[in-house]
């Protein structure tokens, strides 16, 4: 998936009441500067793997991810791990972005 797709996708999950329920800042997962309340718009420069972060965000969503399997590909078993860590309501530590 094209990363930039993959980050309006991520931002959209973000967005989701479900996820929004988990009180997640924005500031965990993307670049703002000392920005407290961000907008959709600004978040542009993932701090974290935005595969990894798909995947988690669409476990909190509750929808299928579109990223789970090619994150198996590069390591097997981590979007199960990641799928299970946000299922038991836990925020799983996710790798940086590259």
């Amino acid at each position: 998936m094209d990363p930039k797709a993959l980050n309006t996708r991520c931002v959209e999950l973000f967005q989701s009441p479900d996820v929004r329920l988990r009180m997640w800042n924005a500031r965990m997962f993307w670049q703002v500067g000392d920005q407290m309340n961000v907008a959709p718009t600004a978040l542009t420069d993932p701090k974290v793997d935005t595969c990894e972060l798909e995947v988690m965000l669409s476990a909190a969503a509750l929808t299928d991810s579109q990223c789970a399997a090619e994150l198996d590909k590069r390591e097997p078993g981590r979007a199960a791990f990641i799928q299970r860590q946000v299922r038991e309501g836990m925020r799983p530590l996710l790798r940086p972005a590259q």
